[in-house]
């Protein structure tokens, strides 16, 4: 690729923009959502979503239940797609988080769950396909345009609406504050500079990403893109998780990339990472020896570290002779029946 500038890195280089219109010119959607949510009083949301969106949804579902007391589960496609399942989901949000909005599996479940009772909730970058036009409510990401296949900017603005729309939900003005000052620190979370961690990550055999709570969705989502942007074997694991059996294959040629929130679930993250060291694994932990900003909110820490992340993973990948923009086997719309 030379010196040309990829997609994937002018699409990064977005997202403070993107998040700046989110928490101010397009605040009232999610405000309006909230208080909509607040009324109705949903008993739990159920979830549908692949790929980088079901990393939104882990996200989503740490700030309900830690936050309201609402349950949050996944119901995979394919029970209404494949095996034509019928839904009870009276008193429930059924909630769809999609770039595209295009894959008939999605579609399927969706209507599944509208017949089944469900208020179909869609938070979508093309509000204007097949799954927006059948939902009931749709709330836009305001991404605009996404052309790498490597979703950035639009993740990015998938957890920002679901955290406007638990802050609103929950009446969290603390948490509202703390989103007006996202963008500015968006800023300076795309100048952080994780390079150093390139050689270890590129040389591994294998690698681990780890997170714990609204962190774990940080892990995920980085797995995904080591993977499709690097091709570098990379799985997600909880930092409790990690120690049930997986610890056992950190050795030589083998890194781990954890992400701490800045609460509670640190010091077992923190502790995950010693573990893992101890056991030969090349350790890089955000706030440690990988140079992170100071989140306004805990909650938004995950957040904040994908911002720096993608702008390391898309060195990286091109660094290895990656495409990011058009990894081999992929494409942007991706669509399963």
């Amino acid at each position: 690729m030379g010196m040309t500038e990829t997609n994937m890195l002018r699409e990064i280089r977005e997202i403070p923009s993107i998040v700046e219109r989110q928490v101010n010119s397009e605040a009232t959607i999610y405000r309006e959502m909230g208080e909509r949510m607040r009324r109705d009083r949903p008993r739990f949301v159920v979830s549908c979503a692949r790929g980088s969106s079901d990393q939104a949804v882990t996200y989503f579902k740490y700030l309900l239940e830690t936050r309201l007391g609402i349950p949050v589960a996944s119901i995979g496609p394919s029970v209404a797609s494949v095996y034509k399942a019928k839904l009870n989901l009276e008193g429930a949000v059924f909630l769809t988080v999609s770039q595209s909005g295009g894959s008939p599996d999605l579609v399927s479940l969706q209507a599944a769950a509208g017949a089944g009772r469900a208020h179909t909730l869609a938070l979508l970058n093309t509000t204007n396909s097949p799954v927006g036009k059948a939902a009931e409510t749709v709330l836009p990401m305001f991404a605009g345009q996404e052309r790498a296949v490597a979703a950035t900017k639009s993740l990015i603005a998938s957890l920002v609406a679901l955290a406007s729309l638990a802050a609103h939900w929950s009446e969290d003005d603390d948490l509202l504050a703390a989103l007006k000052r996202l963008p500015g620190v968006l800023v300076k979370a795309l100048e952080c500079d994780w390079s150093h961690a390139e050689t270890s990550m590129a040389a591994a055999q294998s690698l681990y990403t780890i997170g714990r709570g609204p962190g774990l969705a940080a892990a995920g989502e980085a797995a995904l893109k080591l993977k499709e942007t690097c091709r570098l074997h990379a799985e997600a694991y909880s930092a409790a998780e990690v120690r049930h059996g997986p610890i056992a294959l950190a050795r030589d040629r083998f890194a781990a990339l954890l992400f701490t929130n800045g609460d509670d679930a640190d010091a077992s993250t923190v502790d995950a990472a010693r573990r893992l060291e101890a056991a030969g694994a090349r350790v890089f932990v955000t706030g440690e020896n990988l140079p992170t900003v100071v989140s306004p909110s805990p909650v938004l820490t995950p957040i904040c570290h994908l911002a720096t992340f993608y702008r390391f993973v898309e060195g990286l990948s091109v660094s290895l002779g990656e495409n990011p923009d058009a990894p081999a086997l992929l494409r942007k719309v991706t669509e399963t029946t």
